[in-house]
């Protein structure tokens, strides 16, 4: 006899709401789903991507130190 476990309900953003593809590393702002792919775009503008249902979960709090956040260009970081 097996035990099946019940998959856990996928994460299902809003449109507008910041996400995180958990893919690319990329933060994005959630625009639809078609086609079973959710629809992400730069929080600053520009192409959209595209994401699986299963990689996109809640972005982390602007000013939580999110990993994904970058240096600008030209910028040197005092951090060592």
């Amino acid at each position: 006899m097996s035990i099946r476990k019940r998959a856990a309900a996928a994460y299902r953003p809003r449109v507008g709401e910041p996400v995180l593809d958990t893919r690319t590393g990329r933060t994005g702002i959630y625009m639809d789903t078609i086609g079973g792919e959710h629809y992400l775009r730069p929080p600053e503008g520009g192409c959209e991507w595209t994401a699986r249902p299963e990689h996109v979960t809640p972005a982390a709090p602007a000013g939580g130190g999110a990993a994904t956040e970058r240096e600008p260009q030209g910028v040197i970081s005092s951090h060592p």
